[in-house]
């Protein structure tokens, strides 16, 4: 009986050791805290950063909700030699890889694109500078998820790549290759303004914190400036988003990032529930929602010119809407302007496009810069 208290005894203790020696995220966060100072964030979820003299440290979340699903990269001055880790980074950063528009908005916005070095094959471009460069060679073409050209990245051998963990396909092949894969993932924000304040996560790479900070602030007090324009107005237009894709139309939910948008600029949006993302439904569950919705909201990857006619000949029953036939069909179309490039770093001006047209009163000499009118 001895020799089985004792064995129940040293079993006991070899628990206790095992779980002891795993840090959990309270315990890490609380010895972060002793070295590192939490910098401030007014509107991100999905990112923090923290620093102390000497480095920095970043956290991007897969769920904010829950701490302990991040990954964390340490931004240090000077990497120790021989220092493989994919979690060190030397900065600021000398070559960068960056695999969709949306995260080139940052560095446009920042006005520093000289450390790129290359890009997805997006044909796309409006910015003249990264274009000229691409046509130059100066930056690469490596590739779409799935199809990276990984003996292209692995010859250019950069510091990092910032990867969407929203795409799926390709990642592995990278992560083969030693390099920093950095998760960019402002699009789960469901703010504007949370979405704009990744460009403090940015920042830090390129050693453009100060301007970060003065950059997202101006455009902070902007938003908010026009959001209050809506505050107090009488009558709230009702409006609805999307069309017909391969039989189904995505519907953004009641607290996602385009319904807080719509409200922000006086709108009713015609969804009321509580999903935060876009969900399918067909087309008479959404006509039974937003027939007599005052205005329509469509984002379009469309020839130069697409208007009225070529959009009811896609299907006949958008005639039916209200807002169709009012001529209160609100389009971007990315083809002819550079949404995806800009729309990140200006939710002040996409608010001002909205507001123009919810509300024409509040911005009478305003000329709305991605949105128009369907003619």
């Amino acid at each position: 009986m001895k020799r089985n208290y004792f064995g129940w005894y040293i079993l006991i203790v070899l628990l206790f050791s095992v779980t002891a020696c795993k840090p959990s995220a309270k315990n890490l966060d609380s010895k972060v805290s002793k070295t590192y100072k939490k910098e401030n964030l007014e509107h991100a979820k999905g990112f923090e950063i923290f620093h102390s003299q000497e480095d920095k440290l970043l956290r991007i979340y897969k769920d904010k909700a829950n701490d302990s699903t991040y990954q964390e990269f340490k931004l240090v001055k000077k990497k120790l030699a021989g220092d493989k880790s994919t979690t060190t980074i030397q900065v600021p950063c000398k070559k960068i890889i960056c695999l969709s528009s949306t995260q080139l908005t940052y560095f446009f916005a920042l006005k520093d694109i000289d450390n790129i070095v290359a890009t997805n094959s997006s044909r796309h471009l409006f910015h003249e500078g990264i274009s000229k460069r691409i046509k130059n060679g100066s930056v690469k073409r490596v590739g779409k998820e799935g199809h990276f050209n990984a003996e292209l990245i692995a010859g250019l051998n950069p510091d990092l790549i910032f990867v969407s963990p929203f795409k799926s396909g390709g990642y592995d092949a990278l992560r083969n290759l030693g390099i920093p894969l950095i998760p960019m993932a402002a699009y789960d924000e469901k703010t504007p303004l949370g979405r704009a304040e990744w460009v403090k996560m940015i920042a830090p790479f390129i050693g453009k914190e100060e301007r970060a900070d003065s950059l997202f602030q101006k455009i902070s007090i902007r938003y908010d400036s026009l959001k209050n324009l809506t505050e107090n107005v009488r009558v709230r237009p009702t409006v609805f988003s999307g069309k017909m894709k391969s039989g189904t139309w995505y519907v953004p939910g009641g607290k996602s990032f385009y319904a807080n948008y719509f409200r922000d600029a006086g709108a009713k949006y015609i969804i009321e529930d509580d999903q935060q993302g876009a969900y399918p439904l067909g087309f008479e569950s959404v006509y039974t929602k937003a027939a007599n919705a005052d205005f329509w909201r469509i984002l379009v990857p469309e020839p130069v010119g697409f208007d009225r006619e070529a959009l009811v000949k896609q299907d006949a029953r958008y005639g039916d809407f209200k807002a169709y036939k009012n001529g209160n069909v609100v389009m971007c179309n990315i083809r002819e302007k550079p949404y995806y490039e800009q729309n990140a770093m200006k939710p002040d001006v996409i608010l001002a496009d909205y507001i123009h047209f919810f509300h024409p009163n509040l911005l009478p000499n305003y000329q709305p810069e991605f949105y128009e009118v369907l003619k």
